[in-house]
């Protein structure tokens, strides 16, 4: 990246995560994790959106909170519409992974029995 650009992006771009750090910091004061869905809409067929990257990165909408702010998070599938699948997104704070897993595992038998 250019010098120029340093401040009018990617400084910016970072103040911008700390923020994002900070609002996921403040939410795992008051609960353990955040239970989201993992995208805005059920999966796609095959090849389906393949033409269109905007429709492909709006998929993925939900996850870059998380990925941004650097803490960990898994789906986990949950059923299905139409006979494509959804998941849920369980979101937790830092070096939280060992009790994602563990939350997860609790919580997969009641989705499919």
């Amino acid at each position: 990246m250019s010098a120029g650009y340093y401040d009018a992006y990617y400084k910016r771009a970072q103040k911008v995560r700390e923020l994002i750090k900070r609002d996921f910091a403040q939410a795992f004061q008051k609960v353990d994790f955040l239970l989201t869905p993992t995208t805005p809409s059920p999966a796609f067929k095959i090849g389906e959106r393949n033409q269109d990257p905007v429709q492909m990165y709006l998929s993925d909408l939900l996850n870059a909170p998380a990925n941004l702010a650097g803490i960990p998070a898994l789906s986990l599938p949950v059923g299905s519409v139409d006979n494509l699948p959804i998941g849920l997104q369980i979101i937790g704070p830092s070096f939280s992974e060992e009790r994602i897993f563990s939350f997860a595992e609790q919580i997969e038998p009641h989705f499919f029995q």
